[in-house]
């Protein structure tokens, strides 16, 4: 059995992967969290927090 070190033995191949996983891992947990965080905080459904409204209801406060 071969193993993923086998095929990454390059270091640059190395930080590509583990930087690939690193986005891919954090955008999974926000949207994770997000849809938690939504849901326990309001009254509606948590695939809300995907809708463009409440994002744009978010960054009207940051302008």
């Amino acid at each position: 059995m071969k193993y993923y070190h086998q095929y990454i033995n390059h270091p640059w191949k190395k930080i590509l992967f583990w930087g690939l996983l690193l986005v891919i891992v954090g955008f999974l947990l926000f949207i994770i969290g997000g849809l938690i965080g939504y849901s326990i905080s309001s009254d509606q459904s948590a695939f809300n927090f995907l809708n463009p409204a409440s994002w744009n209801h978010v960054f009207s406060f940051i302008r």
